[in-house]
């Protein structure tokens, strides 16, 4: 892994590109080839962005309702999951249903380019599918509402949250019973680190929850201001990052692992609430989101921070960065969105 640049305004060039979009943003994704990016909203449109042209966003009528997630595609273009209960293709102009789930929400998804797997969180229920919208497996033995899904490092796996806890399934195995991962309350976001060694959630309680996955060991983080609804991990999987506080919490994940550490803290908010985290692709380069509406960029164990332009003027709600990093989309609850094209500068 090439050594992190310093994050300073003189080494952070980039061309911006704003919009300011009619509805909230819910969602933002770049695609797996790296050339276009997408935001998803609450009006059921998806705006799309081809990086390499500057031409207006390419607007998608996806859902008959709020888009509630949204992904690359493992094929290519996005896959989106919206209050209408249907997931859906977007590799064009024109989206292509994939998958439908009647009175349901599909307010979660996990896409897995590798494996080709799609899985989407309908209610209590997870489905599988591959890239061309076949159903390849179906989970629907879950205690609650699924408050968030992962596919592990392989796309073999995949992790649910719902009260109480974590239930891990085999994609493959059609005769199984979960694996359990207790921790009693409300778990409200999931993320697995992409070495595969560890799950953590979000919680109700203002705090995170987490378990080495070879062995259950549990770990518990407190002390946050709000509920942390996002979550990120360095591409080593050093680095675990959280929303929730007045700075960009970073827990280190090396040697020993986080416990009886104290956390490190970047990117201090002067009195705004970060909202939103994303962790750059290559480089332990975090961005941040705040409630309202700025945007920052720091690393771990550093103290200096680069403030990039202000994204609308409300709480910020998504960010992607593209594979090679050199895009970042962000978006926001007053539908305020942006490109930050560092290549492009």
């Amino acid at each position: 892994m090439p050594a992190a640049p310093e994050v300073t305004p003189a080494a952070i060039r980039r061309r911006v590109r704003r919009w300011t979009l009619p509805a909230g943003v819910t969602a933002a994704a770049v695609a797996f080839d790296g050339r276009s990016g997408a935001f998803a909203l609450g009006d059921g449109t998806l705006r799309r962005v081809v990086f390499a042209e500057d031409t207006p966003l390419d607007i998608v009528e996806a859902h008959d309702g709020a888009v509630l997630a949204l992904a690359a595609a493992p094929g290519g273009g996005f896959v989106s999951g919206g209050d209408d209960g249907r997931v859906m293709l977007t590799d064009g102009t024109a989206p292509r249903e994939l998958f439908r789930e009647p009175r349901r929400w599909v307010s979660h998804l996990a896409v897995h380019a590798g494996a080709r797997t799609i899985m989407a969180a309908a209610g209590k229920s997870a489905i599988g599918l591959d890239a061309a919208g076949t159903v390849v497996g179906r989970w629907d033995d879950h205690p609650s509402t699924i408050t968030g899904i992962a596919l592990n490092q392989t796309g073999k796996r995949v992790a649910v949250a719902h009260y109480n806890g974590v239930s891990l399934w085999w994609l493959a195995s059609k005769q199984q019973s979960a694996a359990k991962l207790t921790w009693k309350g409300s778990h409200v976001a999931l993320s697995w680190a992409p070495n595969g060694k560890y799950l953590m959630t979000a919680m109700q309680e203002n705090e995170l929850h987490g378990w080495r996955v070879a062995d259950s060991a549990e770990m518990r983080m407190a002390g946050l201001a709000t509920k942390p609804k996002s979550l990120g991990w360095s591409a080593d999987s050093r680095w675990l990052v959280n929303s929730g506080a007045e700075v960009v919490t970073c827990w280190d994940f090396s040697g020993r692992g986080p416990m009886g550490r104290p956390p490190a803290e970047i990117c201090p908010g002067e009195g705004a609430l970060v909202t939103v985290v994303a962790v750059h692709p290559k480089v332990p380069i975090v961005a941040a989101g705040y409630d309202n509406g700025t945007v920052r960029l720091g690393r771990p164990g550093h103290a200096k921070t680069t403030e990039l332009e202000p994204v609308g003027a409300g709480p910020l709600t998504a960010m992607a960065w593209s594979p090679s990093g050199d895009q970042l989309l962000v978006g926001g609850e007053d539908g305020g969105a942006a490109l930050f094209d560092f290549a492009g500068a």
